[in-house]
């Protein structure tokens, strides 16, 4: 079914199918095919103004709070962001809401009659889909998630209105580097000449700067023309006139105060009486999300150092409360469970392993060898998220609080177990 081109009548189920079977590689660094098909079909000369989100970590919440804040003002925004937790259409909002099957398949129907003989991956095809919908809808604003790195991820064929950088940190070592220089120097790839270009990592490589002085960017630079300071109740957000304190948000703070910035730059902050409204109701599904009071439990993607040192900083929150922390864990083969695992351990009080499905999945046994070897003997495996859930949940305490952790599948099933 899915080797046959579906059709305008097929489902988008179908589409999806094809489309993973379309090119030999899941990923494909470079521009030259992708921007070849956007121009085939006329992505490229849009009236929206697009600000491109590339980082390690923090890209998703951070462009929530931006859409928040500029649906709040009743400006029509499109954002894109990858991967989804549950259903495809999670990758393209258009005013903060997903659209309808149909809308991704004519996408793609444009895309097939208009990408000739030239190969796509399926992000790249995804993102190129998210365009023409963003083009169809006349958005004022475009969100534009980078996938993987910035200079030769496929949404870096736009023109930005503005740039961000969220943070850096090692991941996709084999494709990025195994530096946060040589990172950094593939993330600022996404900056132009004359264009805002505003990064919130707390300790910015140098690369990063040394490529935006290079060409022109406008740099905006968090510890030296922006601030935020985590206070006990909440946080403070500096830059240029602005000084204000904000409760605690649901996200981090530092991508709070990176997409405030950005916003501030760009002249296209709400006042303040919105822009405290719109931060205390915000919430992005699988970033630290509450699925349950009684038991406690939470879930989130962390599936990479620094992801995981900002979850320690939620469990430790909870092992002040009183709270044992019990993780289940199950994550991907290509990242790096030893390191994570490491940024976490000592606030954990019982681990629990599972494993994934598909491809990239990581075994429980696997999982496993990466805790410490005093760990090992106590700690138990499962074949799947839900089949832990099923044992460890009737033990759950009321003095103890689980987290279920390590990739956006992990959290999908999580979502998953608990919808049912």
């Amino acid at each position: 079914m899915s080797h046959i081109k579906p059709s305008q009548s097929s489902s988008l189920d179908d589409w999806l199918c094809y489309l993973e079977q379309l090119h030999p590689a899941n990923i494909e660094m470079g521009l030259e095919r992708v921007a070849q098909v956007a121009n085939n079909i006329h992505l490229l000369n849009t009236p929206s103004k697009i600000i491109l989100i590339g980082g390690t970590n923090g890209k998703g919440t951070t462009a929530r709070c931006m859409e928040a804040m500029l649906l709040v003002q009743g400006h029509t925004v499109g954002t894109y962001a990858s991967p989804h937790l549950i259903r495809y259409n999670e990758r393209v909002r258009i005013n903060g809401q997903e659209l309808p099957d149909q809308d991704h398949v004519d996408a793609f129907c444009e895309l097939e009659q208009g990408r000739g003989e030239t190969q796509l991956t399926y992000f790249e095809y995804g993102t190129l889909g998210a365009l023409a919908l963003f083009k169809r809808y006349a958005v004022e604003f475009v969100l534009l998630e980078v996938g993987l790195g910035g200079r030769y991820d496929a949404t870096n064929i736009v023109t930005p209105y503005a740039s961000v950088i969220t943070t850096i940190d090692l991941d996709h070592k084999e494709y990025l580097g195994d530096t946060r220089e040589l990172v950094g120097y593939d993330k600022a790839g996404i900056f132009r000449t004359n264009t805002p270009a505003i990064v919130g990592d707390l300790n910015i490589p140098h690369t990063v700067t040394d490529y935006g002085d290079e060409i022109g960017a406008e740099m905006i630079l968090s510890k030296r023309d922006f601030h935020f300071t985590p206070l006990k109740d909440g946080l403070r957000w500096q830059y240029q006139n602005y000084d204000m304190h904000f409760s605690n948000p649901a996200i981090p703070a530092q991508n709070v105060a990176t997409a405030f910035t950005a916003l501030a730059k760009l002249d296209l902050l709400p006042d303040e009486e919105l822009l405290r409204t719109t931060l205390e109701s915000l919430q992005v599904e699988g970033r630290f999300q509450q699925l349950s009071h009684s038991p406690l439990v939470y879930t989130d993607v962390a599936h990479n150092p620094e992801s995981a040192r900002y979850l320690r900083t939620k469990l430790l929150d909870l092992k002040n409360q009183g709270f044992k922390i019990n993780v289940l864990v199950a994550m991907l083969a290509d990242k790096d469970k030893a390191s994570v695992i490491n940024e976490l351990d000592k606030v954990v009080d019982s681990w629990t392993c599972a494993a994934l499905s598909g491809p990239r999945a990581e075994s429980a046994e696997n999982m496993l060898s990466a805790l410490p070897h005093d760990k090992q003997a106590s700690t138990r495996t499962y074949s799947s998220v839900s089949a832990a859930l099923d044992v460890i949940l009737p033990e759950q305490s009321d003095d103890t609080a689980l987290i279920i952790f390590g990739s956006f599948f992990t959290v999908a099933d999580a979502i998953q177990y608990w919808k049912k």
